[in-house]
């Protein structure tokens, strides 16, 4: 038990001191270094918003799209057939085609609404909050740092591996099933992983980039005063865990 309040107390510590410096840096800047700071980054999210929402919505709007399409020209054309020799065989090679297609798109869709693109969304949320006094204009700041930064980290989330890695795991498991439970050839696999991951490249590399390039000109001093940001430090993540003989604290940055 010793050794628990010990490490406790510490924790606390640590803690209060972050509090400390992030007030200190807080208490350094004038009123008039708050506005120009929330200037600043209230144009930048407004000017990117725009694009933002044509790429988002568009892309929401078009996957939606196809994933209705898709249905419907599954199920109108399920009932096909076709001749082979003499006799009336089922020709579903494309209404399964539509089908894969379509539930795609139907991931599309899910995972643009699951994670949705910050930017477009922004300069709303920052509007919505007061500024008539010092004490909001501090807070809105604050607020409007967070934002930039969640816009930059969405930005670059749609771009990294792991965005790229998924799209292809879609795409090729969607080829997969065209070949194995539809049993076609594994040249309309080829094709049907070659039309999404085209179409998956598509959106990737049609997202804005804006907040990033803002957000970095910002954390350069480029806020209307030459100082450094540091209202918004980045999300603090700790953890305590304890275990029989032991007890471990972690502070992530």
């Amino acid at each position: 038990m010793a050794s628990l309040r010990r490490f406790t107390c510490i924790a606390m510590v640590v803690l209060l001191s972050s509090l400390t410096a992030a007030y200190a840096q807080t208490a350094a800047l004038s009123d008039e270094q708050v506005k120009d700071r929330l200037v600043f980054i209230t144009n930048a999210l407004d000017a990117g918003q725009p694009r933002a929402g044509t790429w988002y919505y568009g892309w929401l709007a078009a996957y939606s799209a196809g994933a209705v399409a898709g249905g419907i020209l599954a199920g109108s054309h399920w009932g096909d057939e076709k001749l082979e020799g003499p006799e009336t065989v089922p020709d579903r090679e494309f209404a399964e085609g539509m089908l894969v297609g379509g539930a795609t798109f139907v991931l599309g869709v899910g995972g643009m609404l699951i994670d949705p693109f910050v930017p477009a969304t922004a300069p709303r949320k920052l509007r919505r909050l007061p500024e008539t006094t010092s004490v909001e204009r501090l807070d809105k700041l604050r607020r409007a740092e967070e934002l930039l930064r969640q816009c930059a980290q969405r930005e670059k989330r749609g771009r990294n591996l792991q965005t790229h890695l998924l799209n292809a795991g879609v795409n090729a498991a969607a080829g997969i099933v065209t070949k194995l439970a539809f049993d076609q050839s594994w040249g309309n696999a080829l094709i049907t992983f070659a039309t999404g991951q085209a179409v998956s490249l598509l959106n990737i590399f049609t997202q804005p980039m804006r907040a990033t390039r803002d957000l970095k000109r910002y954390e350069t001093g480029f806020a209307g005063d030459g100082m450094p940001p540091s209202l918004a430090p980045a999300e603090r993540q700790w953890s305590l865990s304890v275990w029989p003989g032991g007890i471990s604290f972690r502070l992530q940055f």
